[in-house]
């Protein structure tokens, strides 16, 4: 009786072992048989590349320039919670003049999550909600050039490496509350057609806002920029607050501001640049930084 009990101990054991862990490769499996992807409090063994996907949709010229492009179409709902990924994460290949981007019909999920290498959705298209919360990305996430369609959350989230935005285009609600930049914040180019809150986000190094619209309401109240806060070109169509935040270097050059306007307890140590700055109601004029 006792040999029995020590042989389950034994079986339980190995099996919650195995448990902790799951091949990247066995995940890409399932989803090329159509299963749903929900793990949690597990660790993702090698680069999850969904571009290794079977091809299922095929686009010519998918580039402005004419190249080629694949288009994988994940129908499934991803959903990870409190995992470790220790390879790449991989929405976006390119080989010469060909491209394989991704679309995700269905929720997206990486509640909790440690990314220790590189995050690639370039080009990549999310349809459905999309949340990153409390997660850690230890090196370069690049969302260069994608569209969500619907509310998108990185609450509580830090990037410790360089976090690229650039071109992106928000449809719904997103927040990057109490969110740590520590590399360079790069939202150059990003359309936000809904509202979006920056509210006590960390800004460790150059926040690039540079030619960016914001179709809606903006709050970046209680943030931190410790570098340069680049601003020139941007529209603020439905207002803007900087309640309680603390800036180094600005620059509001060529920026075009709508009311309302909140700067009430804004603190700017360094310099400040509103030259051809339009809208403003004479705020910056009434107020010595």
């Amino acid at each position: 009786m006792k040999r029995y009990l020590v042989s389950i101990v034994i079986l339980l054991i190995s099996s919650v072992s195995f448990a902790q862990s799951v091949k990247a490769s066995d995940i890409i499996g399932k989803l090329d048989r159509g299963e749903d992807i929900i793990y949690s409090d597990v660790t993702i063994k090698g680069d999850l590349d969904f571009t290794s996907l079977r091809e299922n949709e095929v686009n010519k010229s998918f580039f402005s320039f004419g190249d080629d492009g694949v288009t994988i179409v994940i129908d499934n709902i991803v959903h990870f919670a409190n995992c470790t990924f220790d390879g790449d994460v991989i929405g976006y290949a390119s080989t010469g003049n060909s491209a394989v981007v991704t679309k995700f019909k269905k929720e997206v999920v990486f509640k909790g999550c440690e990314f220790n290498k590189q995050v690639t959705f370039k080009y990549s298209s999310f349809y459905s909600v999309v949340n990153f919360t409390s997660s850690k990305f230890g090196q370069d996430v690049e969302f260069k050039y994608s569209n969500f369609d619907d509310n998108i959350d990185f609450t509580g989230s830090e990037f410790k490496g360089d976090a690229n935005f650039k071109y992106t285009n928000f449809e719904k609600k997103i927040s990057f509350n109490s969110v740590v930049f520590n590399g360079v914040a790069m939202f150059k180019y990003t359309n936000f057609e809904d509202g979006v809150r920056f509210v006590k986000s960390k800004f460790k190094n150059e926040a690039i806002f540079k030619y960016t619209n914001f179709d809606d309401r903006i709050s970046f109240e209680g943030s931190i920029f410790d570098d340069l806060a680049e601003f020139k070109y941007t529209n603020f169509s439905s207002g803007v607050s900087f309640k309680d935040a603390t800036m180094n270097d600005v620059d509001f050059k060529y920026t075009n501001f709508s009311s309302p306007l909140i700067f009430e307890g804004l603190v700017i140590n360094g310099t400040i640049d509103t030259k051809y700055a339009n809208g403003t109601n004479g705020v910056f004029e009434k107020k010595k930084w």
